[in-house]
C-alpha cells in the first residue's frame, strides 16, 4: 500500500511538545488526533491507532508513520521528546495527564501571528510558574475551573486553544494588570523550581532525599483516620483535610507530578521553609522539620534504604501506598476531601 500522504502539515516548533505538534496537524483537518491516527493506523498496522505519541519516550514506530503523512525528518521528531531533549533527567518527573498552561505564552503566539502550542518544559514536575512570563502555571479552566483538557480550533486563521468541555477559549484576558503578590510569589517560586530542576539533573541521593521528604510532607499524621497530612501542621489550619488528589504523591516515586499546580508550588515552598536553600534534609534535620516529621505515620519504604526507582522497591511502595490510602481516604469526601469537622485532628498545631 502507498503510504498515506497530508497535503498540509505544520512543522514543529523547536520547544513544542510532540503531542501538541500531533493535535497541531489533525486540528488543520478539523480532526482529533486519535481520528487522524486511526486514518495513519491503517498504513502502518492494526493496533496502531490504537495509541498516541509519547511526549516522555515515544515509539519510534508510531513517529515513522507521523513523519511519513507529514514529509518530516523522525529524528527530528524524537529530537523532540523529553528523553532526548533532557538526557540526564529521570523520565518519571515528567507530568503524565493534565498539561498546564501559560495563557500569556498563548497571547503571546496570537500577537506574533503563529498557531498556538504547548511548550516541552511545561511537562516536568517541577515547573509552576513561567519562566518567560513570571506567572503561575494553569491547570484547571479560568472559566468552567474543571480540570484543563485542551484542544486546539481554527479562530480568525489561527489555531486556537479551546477549554473541551466549555469551549471556552483559554486567554490571559488581553493583558490585564496581575496582582503584585501573585507576581511576587510566582517570582519567588521561580528560582526554587529551578533548585528543584538542579537537584533533578543532578546527584541520585539527593534527589531521593528529596522525593522522601515531599512523601513525608504529604504523609497522613500518627492519628489513624484524621485525613490530615504532616502539611496541615505547617499550614495551620485546624480542619484541613487531605485533598483526594494529593494521596498518590505518598506511596509512589516522584511524588511531585502526582500534584496539581497549585499544591506543587506550596509543596516547594514548604521545602525551602523546612531545608533553606538546599530543599532537602542533610544529615541532621532542621528542628522544625523534626517537628512536623515525628507527626507522620510509619511509612515503612521511606526508612528501609532501598532504592525507590528500582526494581526490588516498587512492591514495598504499593503495599505501603494500601496502608496510607486506607488510613486517610474513608473519612475524606472522594471528589476533594477539603471539608471541616470530618474525623480531623483538632489539636494544637504547634506544640
Amino acid at each position: 500500500m502507498v503510504p498515506a500522504r497530508l497535503p498540509v502539515a505544520p512543522r514543529p516548533f523547536r520547544d513544542e511538545l510532540l503531542s501538541s505538534w500531533v493535535a497541531r496537524v489533525a486540528a488543520r483537518y478539523g480532526a482529533e488526533p486519535l481520528e487522524l491516527m486511526v486514518y495513519l493506523a491503517g498504513q502502518g498496522g492494526r493496533d496502531a491507532g490504537a495509541r498516541q505519541v509519547d511526549d516522555v519516550a515515544p515509539d519510534l514506530g508510531l513517529l515513522r508513520l507521523w513523519a511519513k503523512a507529514c514529509r518530516i525528518d523522525p529524528e527530528r521528531l524524537l529530537r523532540r521528546s523529553l528523553a532526548s531533549r533532557y538526557p540526564a533527567r529521570p523520565l518519571d518527573w515528567s507530568l503524565t495527564e493534565t498539561v498546564p498552561v501559560c495563557l500569556a505564552c498563548f497571547d503571546a503566539d496570537v500577537a506574533a501571528g503563529r498557531d498556538a502550542y504547548l511548550r516541552g518544559h511545561w511537562r516536568l514536575a517541577e515547573q509552576v510558574v513561567c519562566q518567560s512570563h513570571r506567572t503561575m502555571l494553569l491547570d484547571r479552566c479560568h472559566a468552567c475551573l474543571g480540570r484543563l483538557k485542551l484542544s486546539l480550533h481554527m479562530l480568525n486563521g489561527m489555531l486556537r486553544p479551546f477549554c473541551r468541555k466549555c469551549h471556552a477559549v483559554l486567554s490571559g484576558g488581553g493583558g490585564e494588570t496581575e496582582d503584585p503578590w501573585k507576581a511576587d510569589f510566582a517570582a519567588g517560586v521561580l528560582e526554587l523550581q529551578r533548585q528543584i530542576s538542579e537537584i533533578v539533573r543532578g546527584d541520585a541521593g539527593r534527589l531521593d532525599r528529596l522525593e522522601y521528604a515531599i512523601r513525608t510532607i504529604w504523609a497522613p499524621l500518627d492519628r489513624d483516620g484524621a485525613a490530615r497530612p504532616v502539611l496541615a501542621l505547617w499550614y495551620d489550619e485546624p480542619g484541613w483535610n487531605c485533598p483526594y488528589e494529593a494521596r498518590a504523591a505518598v506511596g509512589r516515586p516522584a511524588p511531585l507530578q502526582h500534584l496539581s499546580v497549585r499544591w506543587r508550588a506550596l509543596t516547594l515552598v514548604m521545602l525551602h521553609d523546612l531545608f533553606g536553600a538546599d530543599l532537602v534534609p542533610g544529615a541532621v534535620l532542621p528542628e522544625a522539620a523534626l517537628v512536623l516529621f515525628r507527626r507522620a505515620a510509619p511509612l515503612p519504604w521511606l526508612t528501609d534504604g532501598r532504592n525507590l526507582r528500582g526494581g526490588k522497591g516498587k512492591r514495598g511502595i504499593g503495599a505501603g501506598a494500601e496502608r496510607v490510602h486506607r488510613l486517610s481516604k474513608r473519612p475524606v469526601h472522594r471528589l476533594d476531601g477539603n471539608f471541616l469537622d470530618v474525623r480531623g485532628d483538632f489539636g494544637r498545631i504547634h506544640p
